[in-house]
């Protein structure tokens, strides 16, 4: 079924073709549903457990790179494949959405909240990604044009597992106001996490 949710600032569907309404002035969040791969979920697993050496990947690539060094960088096990794959398709995604020839990649292993505050970043776009644990938190965008009580906090939202998400942030270049307030969940109870980021290289 191709379901397709849709506010004034948020949209998501699950087909990959949501991700370009990010171009949209109106749109502050896409995201693009998929269900849980169950090879990429085990092998997530092993690589963040409590025993492993492994901490994160940190690299400037272009879309070409992405799979030999993710196979040199990632230890051997069922499931490494798959990840590299995805891995691969979503920079190459990101990488066309955005006419980029070289991205900034994160894969990082999580074991409390990084940002637990919410907080814009000086970026104008981010890609998100948890393979484990939690999704990353955001508020309720309507808390942006005062649409919300003023008597009740703005409602969080969570970015589903495995969903690929593009947040529009303070350093998107037009003349108007963005930024989506986000943070990493907050409870200890959520953890550990595998989560890959995407951004603009520099």
């Amino acid at each position: 079924m191709n379901a397709q949710i849709s506010d004034t600032l948020t949209s998501k569907a699950n087909t990959p073709e949501v991700l370009t309404e990010i171009y949209d002035s109106k749109r502050e969040l896409t995201v693009w549903l998929r269900d849980t791969d169950s090879d990429i979920l085990d092998y997530a697993q092993t690589l963040v457990a409590s025993h492993s050496m492994f901490r994160g990947i940190t690299a400037r690539l272009s879309v070409g790179e992405v799979s030999d060094y993710m196979s040199q960088k990632l230890p051997a096990g069922p499931g490494r494949a798959a990840l590299i794959e995805d891995l691969v398709l979503i920079c190459d995604m990101f990488s066309c959405l955005f006419e980029l020839e070289h991205i900034g990649l994160r894969l990082v292993k999580l074991e409390q909240s990084m940002c637990p505050k919410f907080h814009c970043d000086q970026v104008p776009c981010r890609l998100l990604v948890s393979y484990l644990g939690a999704g990353t938190e955001y508020r309720d965008l309507a808390s942006r044009n005062g649409s919300s009580s003023p008597t009740k906090a703005p409602a969080v939202h969570n970015i589903p597992l495995f969903a690929v998400a593009l947040l529009k942030e303070q350093g998107w270049e037009d003349d108007s106001e963005h930024g989506l307030f986000h943070r990493s969940p907050t409870s200890n109870e959520l953890y550990p996490r595998l989560l890959l980021s995407l951004d603009f290289a520099s």
